[in-house]
């Protein structure tokens, strides 16, 4: 993959907040008029942050020669491609938030709201699961809210983003992640529920915070994140994050690698319901041989577009034998794949040679593909 790599050192300084415990200026602390409770956070941000101190050369793009890059440069440089073409289709539903993953009976959103709460909450309930009271400040807005409703926790970086900016090839375990992280501050935050909604799933080529005094953390927190996750930027959204630090005091110099978009990946048809036909979507079983030897599966690619194949899996029924296909295996459009057992040989493109062992041996052992998400793609069963 060919990159262009423009180096400019990241640095980040941190920024010292308002001592503990201070009430933000113009506004009255008063929790004790709810029948349940309070929390104090252990950290209360008393004032809008101030601006990070950074590198005082302004972003640029420089190209560097030669393809002997060190490794560590290459891992924490910002990406830069467009959206390839084909990607699976984005689904909401794969990014399951909110968890309670400290089982404490606060899911991930009201773990939000207490610790960015500038005073310390109220709870719906004795139980103190829910948030009801509290006072934040929206930075997107500038705005102070003090009932919990009217706020939405917000990822920085859309959850649409980061599957066009590459998570459309994670594991829901890792969307999850991504979906309820709290070790980076700026990654989910509470604002209004309007900015938030207007803000949608755009990036910042598209939508920028009202509050422009916000505009300089906003724009280092997003790459921060993107980096941190291995995401890329598009160039409009690369064009528009250097407008966007720009406004620092100290704009920070920001390394980004230019890379070539990968291969068109075919969309993942939805998951077969168990007990029906198979042969549903582009790439299929297409024939099973359980009596040969060796024992033959055939996995086919009817679709227009060709499909990587990293982290597909093919199952017996109760997945007792499972062959993983390698990172980085192609299946081309209109072409096929046998995976034989009972045997053994050279791989191929076109044959692989997964286990010496008979596996399809029984009648009634059904074979069954899934996705890199784990979802049922295929199944026939041997006769």
């Amino acid at each position: 993959m060919t990159k262009v790599i423009a180096f400019i050192s990241l640095v980040l300084l941190a920024v010292a907040c308002s001592s503990e415990g201070a009430t933000a200026p113009g506004l009255v602390a008063d929790a004790t008029s709810t029948p349940y409770g309070t929390y104090t956070p252990e950290l209360m941000q008393t004032s809008s942050p101030s601006p990070i101190g950074l590198a005082t050369e302004s972003p640029a793009l420089a190209t560097a020669t030669g393809s002997n890059q060190q490794t560590d440069e290459l891992s924490t440089a910002l990406q830069i491609r467009g959206i390839p073409e084909g990607l699976p289709k984005y689904d909401r539903d794969d990014w399951k938030h909110w968890i309670d993953e400290d089982k404490d009976c606060q899911n991930t959103r009201h773990e939000v709201l207490i610790q960015e709460s500038l005073y310390q909450v109220t709870f719906k309930t004795e139980k103190q699961c829910q948030v009801s009271t509290g006072e934040w400040l929206d930075p997107y807005t500038a705005t102070i809210v003090r009932d919990a409703t009217k706020l939405d926790v917000d990822h920085m970086v859309p959850l649409k983003n980061a599957h066009d900016s590459g998570a459309w090839g994670w594991d829901k375990n890792k969307k999850a992640a991504f979906a309820n992280e709290m070790d980076h501050d700026p990654h989910l935050i509470a604002v209004t529920a309007s900015a938030n909604r207007s803000k949608g799933a755009a990036g910042p080529e598209k939508w920028k915070p009202v509050d422009k005094s916000y505009w300089c953390e906003y724009a280092i927190s997003w790459v921060e994140i993107k980096v941190r996750w291995d995401l890329s930027a598009t160039n409009a959204e690369w064009k528009a994050l250097q407008d966007m630090i720009g406004t620092c005091d100290n704009p920070p110099s920001v390394t980004t690698a230019a890379v070539m978009n990968q291969l068109p990946i075919a969309t993942a048809s939805p998951a077969l319901p168990v007990g029906t036909a198979s042969g549903f979507g582009e790439i299929q079983i297409s024939n099973i041989e359980c009596n040969g030897k060796p024992e033959i599966v055939v996995i086919e690619n009817s679709g227009k577009a060709l499909q990587d194949m990293t982290g597909w899996t093919i199952e017996d029924e109760g997945a007792k034998h499972t062959y993983r296909f390698d990172g980085g295996f192609l299946l081309k459009p209109g072409t096929k794949v046998e995976l034989l057992s009972g045997g053994s040989g050279k791989d191929t493109s076109s044959v692989i040679y997964w286990n010496m062992r008979a596996v399809w041996n029984n009648d009634g052992d059904t074979a069954s593909l899934f996705n890199q998400a784990g979802e049922l793609m295929s199944k026939m069963e041997c006769s």
